[in-house]
């Protein structure tokens, strides 16, 4: 957790000497009770789809260490991607979404809640809740320089840590085996390079 002054940036494990300046008492974890000694103008999360059982109640504790009139936004993924035109069945990288998805339920942390902070932002009590959505492309496949750029980025990214957040999901909840998540993420990869596939990520964006 990230601290600035008036500001709450909320990752995951990530060091900042930001902390012991302006913070004496942290929580280890972001869904533990905060404990912090202001209030906050502003906080921001993204890219938290897998680290919370209880997205809810993080959102909850944003809600009440907010200051008058403050802030809160989300950024993040919802899977499985979408497609233009038809879903690509027999492609790896329908399938790796297919199982990514259905193994992140099973672990208890659904990679789609994202689709739920708006609903659970106005439950909760915030007020003008928005909604606005973004699209990555896996690849270069769409017209215009924004989004080939975006895809350059997004596929260089995603590709990066493609093992990492695949086997995880695939040993520990869909029962595979080390070898066949490596060797199965060789089609995936190649898929994710495809420019015949027309695949993107969903990004929603609630301030």
């Amino acid at each position: 957790m990230k601290i600035t002054t008036g500001i709450v940036d909320i990752r995951a494990r990530i060091r900042s000497k930001m902390t012991i300046l302006y913070m004496s008492r942290t929580p280890n974890d972001t869904e533990d009770d905060w404990a912090f000694e202001t209030k906050f103008d502003f906080i921001h999360g993204r890219a938290l789809l897998s680290c919370f059982t209880d997205p809810r109640s993080v959102i909850r504790k944003a809600f009440d260490a907010l200051a008058p009139g403050g802030y809160v936004e989300m950024q993040d993924g919802i899977f499985p991607m979408q497609y233009v035109g038809d879903e690509p069945v027999d492609s790896d990288l329908y399938k790796w979404n297919q199982l990514v998805t259905e193994g992140s339920h099973r672990s208890g942390r659904p990679w789609d809640n994202t689709l739920y902070f708006a609903q659970w932002m106005r439950e909760i009590g915030f007020e003008d809740v928005e909604e606005k959505n973004f699209y990555w492309p896996t690849s270069p496949w769409p017209k215009g320089s924004y989004y080939k750029k975006v895809a350059a980025y997004f596929q260089k990214d995603i590709l990066k840590g493609l093992e990492g957040i695949s086997m995880k999901i695939l040993t520990r909840f869909m029962g595979w085996s080390e070898e066949n998540v490596r060797a199965f993420l060789v089609g995936v990869t190649r898929d994710f390079k495809d420019r015949s596939i027309h695949a993107c990520l969903r990004m929603l964006v609630t301030p």
